[in-house]
């Protein structure tokens, strides 16, 4: 009857584990189902400024990405380097940051 309870005792501790990992891991996964983000073009207005300061960034607008669905920031470049790709963010506020080397860009005269 002693062994029993050990056993008894040993299942319901497991148990009670397994319970409480699943109510915590469930927990843990309700916020990042529904991102809320900022509209795109409140993310441009709020970081143009900033990556124009960056060498090499001639423009930014509001593009897609390959898929020609998903939105993204673009990132004008008059050329290519280590250290402008080091400088801009992979993603701003959610959205990528995609970058294109456009070349110098001067006014129309």
């Amino acid at each position: 009857m002693r062994r029993r309870r050990k056993k008894a005792g040993w299942w319901i501790g497991i148990l009670g584990l397994l319970g409480l990992t699943f109510v915590t891991g469930s927990l843990q996964a309700m916020p990042n189902e529904t991102p809320s983000r900022r509209d795109i073009g409140e993310v441009l207005r709020a970081h143009d400024q900033e990556l124009l300061k960056l060498p090499n960034v001639v423009g930014v607008y509001v593009g897609l990405m390959a898929d020609e669905k998903t939105p993204c920031l673009k990132v004008m470049l008059s050329r290519e380097t280590p250290a402008t790709e080091r400088a801009l963010p992979k993603s701003l506020e959610g959205y990528p940051v995609v970058t294109e080397v456009t070349g110098e860009v001067r006014p129309l005269r």
